[in-house]
């Protein structure tokens, strides 16, 4: 059984793959990450979606603490997806066609994360794409990223 969370809030359980919505995920994100669910779900024992790390960024201006609170929640980094099992925590890029971008992005989450969670478990990184080039395929395995093409 798997449990998704947004944040710090629970999320209604309910089975992952009948969602037609998960947090910070678009529409075609949502249709390569159910299709990644039906081949993987059952090896994690939870999800969390759109997960919040990093400072953020304060205003230039001086304004109300409600603001700068604000603007910072909304400029912080956000996780797509956070898997874990129960000998690991996997942070998880979504997109389709993955680029070393991704790679950049998941490598500053894992960075961000750790600082703000403290995790025990060992922190792995994966890409979950429809497709990635040979190149950016052979860049995710130097640095042993996970690639799921679904």
């Amino acid at each position: 059984m798997s449990i998704s969370r947004c944040g710090d809030n629970r999320m209604p359980t309910i089975p992952l793959l009948n969602r037609s919505y998960f947090p910070h995920l678009m529409k075609e994100e949502t249709e390569i990450f159910v299709r990644w669910l039906a081949k993987y779900e059952d090896l994690y024992l939870a999800f969390d979606f759109d997960i919040r790390v990093g400072e953020g960024a304060i205003p230039s201006s001086a304004v109300t603490d409600k603001i700068d609170a604000g603007f910072k929640h909304l400029t912080q980094k956000r996780i797509d997806v956070v898997g874990t099992q129960p000998e690991a925590i996997t942070i998880f890029e979504v997109r389709p066609r993955a680029t070393q971008t991704a790679l950049g992005n998941l490598l500053g989450y894992a960075t961000l994360y750790r600082d703000k969670f403290r995790p025990f478990k060992p922190v792995k990184l994966g890409v979950i794409t429809d497709r990635i080039s040979a190149d950016d395929r052979a860049i995710m395995d130097s640095y042993n990223v996970d690639v799921y093409v679904v």
